[in-house]
């Protein structure tokens, strides 16, 4: 007779871009070994393929896509799913930037790592000449790429990618409906003001980050560290 499959708790949770609730389980000790060797291989394709699997397993909602997701969605799902599988704290090694030669251990409670909003951010840009973009969010694919997503230059060289509809007046163009080429020359053509209202909707959107302040005890300095992203929680 076979063995019943062990029944798992489900939890409820609330993605950061949108509000949806979602149900999801804890990773099992198939995917967390597979979650290690990623890990241990440094390799972001296969961290990036260990991620969207294990959390397709994880995720109960039917329907669900880590795909469909917000980078910083898929970050903060991430740890909750890692808070309820590994124990609800993280270890750390924190080393002063000032002095290098000095690290030390860190503690950190999962719960208290949180998506940070900017107040009055959207992902509607208007950009005169009554012309609107909206905008999505950069998903797992930018993480996979190596693409920083606080560095200005490299954000904007993705930003055609990110923009999900155009409308011109009463016009709507979707992205859906335009070639590449067609997208790269019609940003080509905004004004610098126009390009840097879409590079606020970067700098500014939602990110998944913490930090904290600890004492060197070789100076007697305080200093402070920022974890921000996939790759500093992973």
């Amino acid at each position: 007779m076979a063995l019943p499959k062990p029944i798992r708790p489900e939890y409820n949770l609330t993605l950061p871009s949108t509000g949806k609730r979602i149900k999801y389980q804890p990773f099992t000790v198939r995917e967390e070994k597979v979650l290690v060797l990623a890990a241990e291989s440094q390799e972001t394709d296969e961290i990036t393929n260990a991620i969207r699997n294990t959390l397709e397993h994880c995720v109960t909602t039917a329907g669900f896509s880590v795909d469909d997701l917000a980078l910083f969605d898929i970050e903060y799902l991430f740890l909750k799913c890692r808070s309820k599988s590994a124990g609800e704290t993280i270890k750390v090694i924190a080393t002063d930037p000032s002095d290098e030669s000095y690290s030390t251990e860190h503690e950190i409670d999962i719960d208290s790592i949180k998506v940070q909003k900017t107040k009055g951010h959207t992902n509607l840009i208007e950009l005169g000449d009554d012309i609107t973009i909206k905008m999505k969010y950069p998903d797992l694919s930018f993480f996979e790429e190596g693409i920083n997503m606080t560095d200005v230059t490299a954000m904007s060289q993705a930003l055609t990618r990110c923009i999900q509809q155009i409308v011109v007046g009463e016009d709507v163009y979707s992205r859906a409906d335009m070639t590449d080429t067609e997208l790269d020359e019609w940003v080509e053509g905004l004004t610098q003001q126009q390009f840097a209202k879409i590079m606020s909707f970067f700098e500014t959107m939602p990110r998944l980050s913490h930090s904290f302040t600890l004492p060197n005890k070789n100076t007697g300095e305080n200093f402070t560290i920022v974890l921000e992203g996939l790759a500093d929680f992973f």
